[in-house]
This record gives C-alpha cells, sequence and structure tokens, in this order.
C-alpha cells in the first residue's frame, strides 16, 4: 500500500469451527522418496505428530477460488465481472486466478478486498511500481479435533485406483491416501476490520458496507465448498465437508487495547452457515459503534 496512504484498524471479526470430512479427502504432501509397493499419493501430515491436517493455505485458496467465480468489482461506478488474468504458474503449467493490477480496483473488487492483491509492474507508467493491496482474511491451518490425540489411532486410508489403457486394456494402478470419513478438523478465520484509504483521499471511514458483503461472501464460499468438495479429485468423489461455526463474533479496537471485555457474539446453540447469516448486520453495527468511541477518544 502506498506510504502516503493510511490504514487504521477498527476491530476484527472471527469464524471459528469444524470440518467434518463426509468422504475421503486428499490434501497432498510432499514425498521425499518412491518405494515399489509403496503410496504414490500421500496426505500432507503436521511433521511433529504425523497426523493429518487442512493447510490454512488449501482452505483460503479454495474459499478465493469459489469467489471468483461469482464476486465482482465496480469499475468506473459500474459492476463487472471479474476475470482471470494473472498466471501464478509457470510457462508450460499456467495457472490462472483473479488479481487487480491497481490498489484503487483492489479496494472495489470482491476477490481481492479480502484476499489481497499484488500489483502488476507492467500496467503502471514507466519507472512507477505497481502498489500490494493487503489481505484482510487471515485462514489458520485446521488441526484434527481429537483432545487425546492418540498415535495409535488411524486417519488415514489407502485406496487403491486403477487407470486401464482404452487401447490395449492394461491395468495400472496407483495407491493414493486420504482423511478417514468422520475426522473433524478445527478452522479459525479472522477478518481485520481495517479502514484504508490512498493519498488523494479523506480520513478512513468505517467500511460498513463492504464489511457487510464480505462476511456474507465468505460464507457463501462455504456453502459452495460443502457443496464442491476440498482437496484434490473431487470430481471423483472425494472431499465432501460439512461445516459447523461454533464462533462468529467480533471484537473492537478498544477490546484489544484492554479498554473493555464487550464483544459481540452469535448464540452458541446456533451453528450453522444459515444462523451466521442472521448475526451479520448485528456484529458491523456493535463494530460501528465501538469505531466511533474510539475515534472520539482520540479527538
Amino acid at each position: 500500500m502506498s506510504k502516503q496512504g493510511q490504514r487504521i484498524l477498527f476491530g476484527k471479526i472471527y469464524i471459528k469451527g469444524k470440518i467434518e470430512i463426509i468422504t475421503g479427502l486428499h490434501i497432498g504432501g510432499s514425498q521425499d522418496s518412491f518405494q515399489i509397493g509403496g503410496t504414490d499419493l500421500t496426505v500432507i501430515k503436521d511433521s511433529g505428530n504425523n497426523f493429518p491436517y487442512i493447510p490454512g493455505s488449501s482452505l483460503k485458496g479454495k474459499l478465493r477460488s469459489a469467489l471468483e467465480k461469482f464476486g465482482e468489482r465496480i469499475k468506473d461506478g459500474k459492476p463487472e465481472k471479474l476475470k482471470s488474468n494473472r498466471n501464478i504458474g509457470t510457462f508450460r503449467n499456467r495457472l490462472f486466478i483473479h488479481c487487480c493490477d491497481d490498489i484503487k480496483d483492489a479496494g472495489n473488487c470482491d476477490v481481492c478486498r479480502i484476499f489481497g492483491s499484488s500489483g502488476d509492474d507492467r500496467s503502471m507508467p514507466r519507472g512507477q511500481k505497481a502498489e500490494n493491496f493487503p489481505s484482510f482474511l487471515m485462514v489458520r491451518d485446521c488441526l484434527i479435533d481429537d483432545p487425546l490425540f492418540d498415535s495409535a489411532k488411524t486417519y488415514t486410508e489407502i485406496k487403491t485406483e486403477t487407470g486401464v489403457d482404452r487401447v490395449n486394456m492394461a491395468a495400472n494402478p496407483r495407491k493414493v491416501e486420504r482423511v478417514l470419513p468422520g475426522t473433524v478438523f478445527n478452522f479459525e478465520m479472522i477478518y481485520s476490520v481495517d479502514g484504508i484509504t490512498l493519498s488523494d483521499q479523506k480520513e478512513p471511514q468505517f467500511p460498513e458496507e463492504n464489511l457487510k458483503k464480505d462476511i456474507d461472501n465468505i460464507l457463501t464460499c462455504m456453502e459452495i465448498i460443502q457443496d464442491e468438495g476440498l482437496g484434490g479429485y473431487s470430481s471423483r468423489g472425494y472431499g465432501k465437508v460439512k461445516f459447523e461455526i461454533t464462533e462468529l463474533s467480533g471484537k473492537s479496537l478498544e477490546y484489544f487495547k484492554g479498554k473493555t471485555d464487550k464483544t459481540e457474539k452469535m448464540p452458541k446453540e446456533q451453528n450453522s452457515i444459515k444462523d451466521a447469516r442472521k448475526y451479520i448486520v448485528n456484529i458491523v453495527k456493535f463494530l460501528k459503534q465501538e469505531s466511533y468511541n474510539e475515534l472520539s477518544n482520540q479527538a
């Protein structure tokens, strides 16, 4: 972001809960060596206890991918659909995502406002560098929800798949490791409620409408993931998951400064994505009021 701009923290919104694996989940891990008769495709595991986990980058990437399909941005006062315009892969193995080249566009973009964007120097006048827009959403690694952490317990299975040559009918078997159905992971996402202005704009304002839209879009993406699946090979039946929201809450800057214990939370007895949507307005209203208190104290 521009050195002449301004970024003010108003508070944070927490979305916490559990991810239940309905069908076998495969998120690939690294394999240092290959052994005859061994597993061809392993799942990623914690090097400390060898338990599988869901990387925050995998969940965040899937959320972003879902939002790119229906998100919009406002440009020249008009909404427009997003295009996959940035290759983050290689020349031979291309991987296109949406990423706004200009920081002003990023602030008005559903995807880049939540997940951030890196500016493209090629879109700038000669001698000027593009500016990055910060990501508002942080997604933590999702660890297994098992208080006992029994090292003898099995959390994965080996599934053998066979590809058949259509010409000579020769079989080509391979072994894929999957997290077992019924396994539960804890997830935590934190959205930073920031007011951002550029050098040619006024004082940062509380982003009320953008905030409502961003949290609603995140919940919509979670609904889409439940339908599409998480991880690899979802078209083969892998990766069906179910989200349970155990906490949707808002904490103001005054809370982090130790000046108040007040927070706004969704009731514990309600834990579905649809329940969470009902409390977005309450949490945004609470943070807006707390931000006014903070700004008036600084005046």
